[in-house]
């Protein structure tokens, strides 16, 4: 019978609320008519349950003991493979709604995802798969299939593949997405700036939702740093711990700003909010014509 710690109890509690929440936004997005950013929040979102649910089979199996019976069973090393599959996905969608905020904010156009969505996607989809299954047919050959435990996770073991595969171009575009969203800052100072002279909840909700993906790119950053520190200094068990509880608390973080369309968001209690689909107009200037898009 496994024992657990308060730690691990506290983890599976989180991680289980954090995927209910996910399940929940997930529905929503697909019960919305199309809106900016939608199928790629969707891919989002669903690469993060699957990231969540593929961490919880070993942790509730041997809970404390993870460590020393985690190969007990071929259960560790499969949640260590699907968890890596969904990384990337989870990486890269997440950044790519930082890239469409910006776009729309300087171009002033919200047909951005409906262009490169399938670019996107198919790009980001397509490094996943082949680069899995290149990391598949290498760790066939290593001890535990390249599986090391840490005191919550089943995780990749640090190679210099992983290196050149996820922890350089991640830095590359987390400096890059950095940029963008300081840029982005700037710019929704200004249309703040200029809807403040008329401060009412109307002003209030055309920024809603622009607001709301901000705070949620600002959240990705500090996310996807948590994810590649650790990988850096991979023998740090404390930020290897901070970092899976920064995983499983995605959902709940995501739904603290998105999940409400009639009141304030928790984190956003100045931001009142609306469907998105029924204020498309919330990233352009007062007088500016709108692209509206169907997807």
């Amino acid at each position: 019978m496994p024992t657990y710690s308060v730690t691990t109890i506290f983890y599976i509690i989180l991680q289980s609320i954090s995927l209910l929440l996910l399940l929940y936004l997930i529905f929503s997005i697909l019960t919305t008519k199309a809106h900016f950013t939608k199928w790629t929040m969707f891919q989002m979102l669903l690469s993060a349950f699957g990231n969540g649910l593929s961490a919880l089979p070993p942790i509730i199996m041997y809970g404390d003991d993870l460590s020393d019976r985690a190969f007990e069973s071929s259960v560790c090393i499969i949640s260590s493979k699907l968890a890596n599959f969904t990384l990337y996905p989870l990486e890269f969608f997440a950044l790519t709604i930082a890239f469409y905020l910006w776009h729309a904010l300087v171009k002033k156009r919200l047909d951005i995802e409906k262009r490169t969505l399938i670019y996107f996607s198919g790009a980001i989809w397509g490094f996943t798969i082949i680069y899995n299954i290149f990391e598949m047919a290498r760790s066939s050959q290593k001890e535990n299939w390249g599986v090391r435990t840490s005191l919550l996770n089943c995780k990749k073991t640090f190679s210099m593949q992983n290196v050149f595969g996820f922890l350089i171009p991640a830095s590359i575009l987390v400096f890059i997405t950095i940029i963008m969203i300081c840029h982005s800052s700037i710019i929704l100072y200004e249309r703040w700036k200029n809807f403040n002279h008329n401060m009412n909840r109307t002003t209030a909700i055309k920024l809603g939702h622009a607001v709301r993906i901000y705070i949620m790119c600002i959240t990705i950053i500090i996310l996807s740093l948590l994810y590649i520190i650790p990988r850096i200094f991979h023998s740090n068990s404390l930020l290897t711990t901070v970092s899976s509880f920064a995983s499983a608390s995605i959902g709940i973080v995501t739904f603290l700003i998105f999940g409400t369309n009639r009141k304030a968001a928790l984190f956003l209690p100045f931001f009142y909010y609306v469907p998105p689909d029924k204020t498309g107009n919330e990233l352009l200037q007062d007088g500016e014509k709108e692209n509206t898009f169907n997807v």
